[in-house]
């Protein structure tokens, strides 16, 4: 539910009812990663790192050796809300939010290009304030795009 004042029109955050949250991105944030990317969305703050492609870690994972394998793991930082309450590692929604960013960029990544290698994707939700589904969409195709990695498009979600 959006809360909008009714004498001054703006939502809490200052927005419009009808205004998109301020979209800026950065790449090459993480040193030691192929690729990297730092996407806010409004006071969303998210984070990517890309590894790969890279010879397959664990052989026993090699289902297709014609196509790259493409490994994503989504977490949100324990400071990332107000609620400070322990989430487990593999949690519900955060399997779910993996599974949605993997199946997004594995259509998106020309993966019959590196046969017998993987990419891996992480994802951390550093400040979460709506939109982080998108978020995570976004900071990793930039990601994706810093390594290098051959896509047919870049994916972007709002």
């Amino acid at each position: 539910m959006e809360y909008v004042n009714p004498l001054t029109g703006f939502r809490v955050d200052g927005r419009r009812p009808n205004e998109m949250r301020q979209l800026k991105g950065e790449i090459g944030v993480v040193a030691r990663a192929d690729g990297s990317a730092l996407f806010e969305m409004g006071n969303t703050r998210v984070i990517a790192a890309v590894y790969g492609p890279r010879e397959i870690q664990n052989k026993g994972q090699l289902v297709n050796s014609k196509e790259a394998l493409v490994r994503c793991e989504y977490r949100m930082a324990e400071f990332s809300t107000g609620d400070r309450r322990r989430k487990p590692k593999g949690d519900r929604r955060s399997t779910e939010i993996s599974l949605v960013i993997r199946q997004t960029m594995e259509a998106s990544i020309l993966t019959h290009l590196m046969p017998r290698s993987q990419i891996d994707i992480f994802v951390q939700v550093l400040q979460a304030d709506g939109g982080t589904r998108s978020a995570c969409i976004n900071a990793a195709t930039l990601a994706l795009a810093d390594a290098g990695i051959p896509m047919r498009d870049i994916v972007t979600s709002l």
